[in-house]
């Protein structure tokens, strides 16, 4: 009777109403960055009224599709309807981004690039003689062409921007600021030979006497769904760079020469040209080829840059060359004397380090260029001291030490070598004898 009882009991409470869900979700503890605190929230249990589980879908695996529903692709053909009553505000923003805004708006009320360049060019004034807006180059291969458009700020100076169309609007898909003039357009054309159009620009920022140009390389790149510059960086140089395809295979090189041979205030320049050539992802500097040097100091900063680099046979050269070339000119009246004592003073301890025998004979010829020692210069009284502290300690060290010793009673040793302008190195005492 008992065992009857239980089971009937057992039978209505499986029978009962079932007990509500719990549908808050659980809480459950984060790490934080905070030694001894947690941080809690509640789990999503939906996505898009979707169940994360699957429940109440017939497949579970519905959820999964839903939830990784693909985007619309965005209609790059599809541009605003022209409109010919569109016009531009006269008054001329203060600000590149402001003055980016009116254009775009322009641009997305129906005007166009001609007479957009006419209001940059007439209302504005914003164009020079570089600047420009173009609505003919089709950039990205969609078949519709972008709206590049160069001019200068009133804030910033250069900038350049591309607008392309995205779903019948006009977004901008690439801006730029180089400061100085508007940016020049070099060339448009496939430089590279894989099918794309690239576009050269480059802005000139100039004082007075001289002028740097910053250059880019604008190309489509598909799958990262931008423009981007295949220049590593910008590149700047003194003169505007040209486009040419100089071995002849096909790809265009970007060749920047270097045709200044200095001023007072750069002091000598080498000339000579630099080549940036495509490696398969950018255009990076394959080679600089200099012209032989026209002024006695840029072989002594040549052979001082070698000797620094290890090389040391191609500094002795150098400096040999330094000191014997009757062709090499003075950027200063007084740098034949100077200078070719300071290169003999360089070859001593090149020898000594190198351990040459010639190291007595050129020890012997400045004695003899520099018989009196109240006379001679201060690099030949620097020749002396290495000279007498490495006959008797045999140490390189202890010899430049010497010679420092001189550098830090007699500073026109450091002085002689930093006057030779902007572009040239700065030499402290631990330069001109490095051990």
């Amino acid at each position: 009777m008992r065992r009857l009882l239980t089971l009937t009991l057992l039978l209505l409470a499986a029978c009962g109403p079932t007990p509500g869900v719990n549908t808050t979700p659980t809480a459950f503890p984060f790490p934080t960055m905070t030694p001894g605190r947690v941080l809690q929230v509640p789990m999503p249990t939906l996505a898009g009224g979707i169940p994360l589980d699957g429940s109440g879908l017939a497949n579970p695996a519905t959820a999964v599709a839903i939830a990784n529903r693909p985007t619309a692709t965005p209609n790059l053909r599809a541009c605003p309807a022209p409109n010919a009553e569109a016009v531009l505000d006269p008054a001329l923003p203060a600000t590149a981004a402001r003055i980016d805004d009116v254009i775009a708006l322009y641009l997305n009320n129906g005007g166009n690039a001609d007479n957009l360049t006419v209001y940059l060019r007439e209302n504005w004034n914003v164009l020079g003689e570089t600047g420009f807006a173009r609505g003919n180059l089709d950039l990205t291969g969609e078949g519709t062409p972008e709206i590049v458009v160069s001019y200068r700020a009133p804030d910033v100076g250069g900038s350049l921007l591309v607008f392309g169309c995205i779903d019948g609007r006009y977004l901008t898909r690439y801006e730029v600021t180089t400061g100085g003039d508007a940016p020049q357009l070099l060339t448009i054309g496939d430089l590279n030979y894989n099918g794309q159009q690239e576009l050269v620009f480059s802005g000139a920022a100039c004082t007075d006497e001289t002028c740097t140009y910053t250059t880019q390389i604008l190309s489509w790149n598909a799958d990262r769904g931008r423009f981007v510059n295949l220049v590593s960086g910008a590149l700047t140089s003194d003169n505007l760079p040209t486009v040419e395809d100089i071995d002849a295979d096909q790809i265009n090189e970007l060749i920047v020469r270097m045709d200044n041979n200095g001023d007072s205030t750069t002091g000598p320049l080498r000339t000579g040209f630099t080549v940036y050539d495509w490696d398969g992802a950018s255009y990076v500097r394959s080679f600089t080829q200099l012209n032989p040097p026209q002024f006695r100091i840029q072989v002594i900063q040549q052979a001082d840059e070698q000797f620094r680099e290890g090389n040391t046979s191609d500094a002795i050269a150098l400096y040999n060359l330094a000191v014997d070339s009757p062709g090499l000119e003075n950027w200063y009246p007084d740098d034949g004397a100077v200078l070719i004592s300071y290169a003999r003073f360089r070859l001593l301890v090149a020898y000594a380090f190198t351990e040459d025998a010639r190291l007595p004979t050129l020890y012997q010829s400045i004695l003899t260029a520099a018989p009196d020692p109240v006379t001679a210069s201060v690099y030949d009284a620097m020749s002396q001291a290495f000279w007498n502290a490495y006959q008797v300690t045999n140490n390189m060290n202890a010899a430049c030490l010497e010679a420092q010793a001189i550098v830090a009673a007699r500073p026109e040793a450091l002085t002689l070598l930093n006057r030779y302008g902007s572009r040239s190195p700065t030499y402290a005492a631990g330069d001109v004898c490095p051990f």
